[in-house]
Parts: C-alpha cells; sequence; structure tokens
C-alpha cells in the first residue's frame, strides 16, 4: 500500500474527460497515478473523501483506493450533557410556572 499524500482533479482538454491523479509515497519512492472518472461530481466526492479521512493508501496490486475514517466515542459525554441541558430547561421551566422571573424583572424596573 502507498500513502496518498495529495489528490489533483484534471480535465483534459485534448481528450475532453476528467480524471484524478494521486500522489503517492511508499515503498522508498514517489509516484503519481492518474485515473478517468466520469465527471466533476465524482472527482469531487473523492477528493472530499480524501479530505475527511483520517489516512488513505493506494494498493497498486488491488488497484483499489481506500480511506480510513476514524469516529471518537463521545456518547458518555454527550449523555452528560443533555442532562444538564434537560435541568437547565426544567429549572427554566418551573421558574417561568410560578412568575417568579416576572416579579424579578419587575423589580429591576
Amino acid at each position: 500500500m502507498l500513502a496518498i499524500q495529495g489528490l489533483k482533479c484534471i480535465y483534459d482538454t485534448g481528450a475532453r474527460g476528467w480524471a484524478i491523479e494521486l500522489v503517492l509515497s511508499g515503498e522508498g519512492e514517489d509516484a503519481v497515478r492518474r485515473f478517468d472518472v466520469d465527471g466533476p461530481d465524482d472527482a469531487e466526492m473523492l477528493i472530499e473523501a480524501f479530505e475527511d479521512s483520517t489516512s488513505s493508501a493506494f494498493d497498486p496490486a488491488t488497484g483499489e483506493i481506500v480511506f480510513a475514517y476514524e469516529y471518537a466515542d463521545f456518547g458518555v459525554e454527550d449523555e452528560d450533557e443533555d442532562d444538564e441541558d434537560a435541568e437547565d430547561e426544567e429549572a427554566e421551566d418551573e421558574a417561568s410556572e410560578d412568575g417568579s422571573d416576572e416579579d424579578e424583572e419587575k423589580g429591576k424596573k
């Protein structure tokens, strides 16, 4: 597998077609590979996948481009934040129900 260092979107005016060029490095050498794509939408999709990935590689044996993604597990923290938000909302609701907010506002005027 060769690490992908960058992507380039190319429109070949002679062939009137779209292509993606991969800038590859690994195994002691740098290389550039060009692949035809169906159009600018496909090129944009590949570039976005590259930009969003945490790592990307090209396998010369299979011709596959692999984009890898890592996602952090924020489930525990999100639950805590949701609980705090819910408590804040409940406190606001209770305050508005008993009119204490209105009394405070009148006292300030």
